[in-house]
């Protein structure tokens, strides 16, 4: 069954990469502008592309959760640990502009508020990844 998806996973990516490559190569002889059929079928096979990726990423982790339930547990344990830094960025989130600065950028409260969440959760991220880093390197000291 492996075989037979990495087989079929190979085909259809060559499938694509010519698809896309033909494309290129017709781009390219175009020159400054190329015209909006040869663009909307090079979209084209992006877009199919992103869909099938898009779906294999959520149906793959699907059927692994199902085969093999233990690692689901875990796997959900860390979504909620990610979801719940999310929820703890947007509450230390605040609006540090005055309603001029504001009108002046364009923008509003809550963007302002969701932006600042945004830089908290991507900190909070960061450091556990450099804790990740320096737990890993001493941990494989002691082993």
């Amino acid at each position: 069954m492996d075989n037979l998806l990495k087989n079929i996973f190979k085909g259809v990516s060559i499938v694509l990469m010519s698809i896309a490559a033909i494309y290129q190569i017709v781009v390219l002889t175009q020159g400054n502008s190329p015209s909006e059929s040869v663009l909307d079928g090079y979209f084209w096979v992006a877009y199919i592309a992103f869909g099938m990726a898009a779906f294999f990423a959520i149906l793959f982790p699907i059927i692994q959760a199902v085969s093999n339930p233990k690692d689901a547990v875990k796997s959900l344990i860390g979504l909620v640990v990610v979801v719940a830094l999310g929820f703890v960025a947007y509450a230390l989130a605040d609006n540090t502009f005055t309603s001029i600065q504001l009108e002046k950028m364009e923008t509003t409260i809550q963007t302002s508020r969701s932006v600042g969440a945004a830089l908290i959760y991507t900190y909070f991220i960061f450091a556990l990844a450099v804790l990740a880093v320096i737990y890993a390197s001493i941990s494989s000291i002691f082993k």
